[in-house]
């Protein structure tokens, strides 16, 4: 199998795969397993295309239908693959007969009710519908990197609401990756003694294209168009501490994260955007901006080391960042981070492709050639899957174990370099601000940056284990194989078997020597956080048994 690197822009005609009541529905169940359900022992198999799912504490039971049979292990099982069609007392249920369900199991068990989740799960739903439709008919561009970004339709399979936004539909839509969205930065020219920058010895600074005595400040057009509805924005363009200049520049297209943008791979830019998606508001505090252009000047001996220690490792800096004060709470929602590209970091040679795309269940046609190929050769299939944890794997976990560095090295923020016969070479790790480091190992670090900073960055090992847990192993690792195991079922157990073979080859470390020993991981609670309208931060864990233990 050669990857050309090209879609040749095929049109996607396979939609019938695949619709939004179905991805909505299995992302509802997914949730409810995960977090209500499954730890409870109230998943059961029914058959080998079923299980039975109690809902404990209203005594109703649902009946959902299986995409393949689920792996029998000696203790626990990641999750079962749901085909959307789950059904109470003989009746099918929609999305919402089945949130109905799941509000009135949650009311009972916390005292409250959630009617928010209705509109943030009809908000998804109906992004969804809309990228379904969109791709019927869709010309993929040449710049394949950045389409690929762009075709994650179904998102977070362990999230109630993964495609949910808030503010306007029209810009929603608008601005929407899943869309094909383009457009043009919007920039303002702001009195020099108000804008807060930062950035690496090595980085060039920004453009100074702006009237002397100012300076250029880029924004998501759909944040300016936020931010002029408010009072501080048209206040500072009234008396001249800012001055609108327009949009300008090339054109840039969202990645996946909706509010990071690139015109191609030359570099990423990170905007602040005042918007929930997922579980938080997108803005860019200044403590945040400052944590991630700091935390790439720490880093950059691990980077150099993973580099040297595991081939193929590739870190990212954030090279800079600025913000401006307009007034209250400006700084936080016009803060700007600017990242490296992929440009000169991968191989000429090699096919960029985000992590995530390569567990949505509606593919990309590389990516769908790519696991088609895969699952007709179990050989090659294996060897494509040890290829990929050798590269993942170690260089997160000895970052994390021998220097107290925590990425959160799940699917969105992580891309793998294909050779020309797709096997997995390189691989890319994203998005500083979101890294964090261990208070016990890297106290002295800590100590030196500022209250915020360090606030944002320091956590306990026990909270930093949470997060590579859940980030490396359930959602990440745990997603692939699921994605895998869909095309080749039968290989389930083998796919697991080379996550025990490789996590053996780690330098032990206690957390990972009770994983191997049977212990579970933790994994975050979307679909409870969003209950109690809680931010990321907030987040709780339940256990999550994987199947690395004897097959039964």
């Amino acid at each position: 199998m050669t990857l050309t690197g090209s879609s040749d822009c095929e049109v996607i005609t396979r939609v019938d795969e695949a619709s939004a009541e179905s991805v909505t529905v299995v992302a509802l169940l997914n949730c409810l397993v995960r977090e209500v359900s499954g730890p409870g022992g109230n998943v059961v198999p029914d058959g080998a295309d079923r299980v039975v799912i109690t809902l404990e504490k209203t005594g109703q039971a649902l009946s959902a239908r299986l995409h393949r049979p689920m792996m029998n292990v000696s203790r626990g099982t990641l999750q079962p693959r749901f085909t959307g069609e789950v059904e109470h007392a003989g009746i099918r249920l929609g999305w919402r007969e089945l949130l109905a369900l799941v509000d009135a199991e949650l009311t009972a068990i916390t005292g409250e009710t959630a009617g928010h989740l209705l509109r943030q799960i009809e908000a998804s739903h109906q992004l969804i519908a809309d990228a379904l439709q969109h791709r019927k008919n869709q010309q993929f561009s040449p710049d394949i990197y950045l389409d690929l970004e762009q075709s994650l339709l179904a998102g977070h399979r362990y999230h109630p609401a993964p495609k949910a936004r808030s503010g306007r539909l029209d810009e929603v839509r608008q601005y929407a990756p899943e869309l094909g969205a383009r457009f043009q930065l919007h920039h303002l020219a702001v009195r020099s003694d108000l804008v807060r920058e930062i950035h690496l010895p090595d980085a060039r600074p920004d453009g100074d294209e702006a009237p002397a005595g100012y300076r250029l400040l880029p924004l998501h057009p759909w944040q300016y168009a936020i931010l002029l509805r408010g009072d501080e924005l048209p206040a500072a363009l009234a008396d001249g501490r800012a001055i609108d200049l327009g949009p300008s520049g090339p054109w840039m297209r969202p990645t996946s994260s909706v509010r990071t943008v690139a015109a191609d791979d030359s570099e990423f830019v990170k905007l602040s955007l005042s918007v929930l998606i997922t579980n938080c508001l997108r803005i860019n505090p200044w403590h945040e901006v400052q944590a991630a252009v700091t935390l790439a000047g720490l880093l950059e001996p691990l980077r150099r080391e993973l580099a040297t220690r595991f081939p193929g490792t590739v870190m990212l800096r954030e090279t800079s960042g600025l913000t401006a004060d307009l007034g209250p709470g400006t700084t936080d929602q016009l803060g700007v981070i600017r990242r490296e590209g992929l440009a000169g970091r991968l191989r000429p040679d090699v096919l960029a492709v985000p992590s995530a795309a390569l567990a949505e269940p509606l593919p990309h046609p590389v990516v769908r050639q790519l696991l088609d190929g895969l699952a007709g050769d179990r050989a090659r299939l294996l060897e494509w899957w040890q290829s990929y944890l050798r590269l993942l794997l170690p260089p997160v976990l000895y970052a994390y174990a021998g220097h107290g560095v925590v990425f959160e090295a799940h699917l969105q923020n992580v891309v793998v370099g294909l050779d020309g016969d797709g096997l997995p070479v390189q691989l890319v790790l994203r998005d500083l601000e979101g890294v964090k480091l261990v208070r016990e190992l890297r106290g002295d670090d800590l100590a030196g940056m500022p209250e915020p900073v360090r606030a944002h960055v320091g956590t306990p090992r026990d909270r930093g284990w949470d997060r590579v847990g859940y980030c490396l192993l359930a959602n990440h690792v745990g997603g692939l194989i699921s994605a895998l195991a869909d095309r080749a079922p039968a290989t389930e157990p083998a796919l697991w078997a080379a996550v025990h073979d490789q996590l053996a080859e780690v330098e032990p470390f206690a957390e990972l020597e009770a994983v191997l020993a049977g212990e579970p991981v933790p994994v975050k609670t979307n679909l409870l956080t969003r209950w109690r309208s809680a931010a990321d931060r907030d987040s709780g864990y339940v256990p999550l048994y994987l199947p690395l233990g004897p097959v039964s």
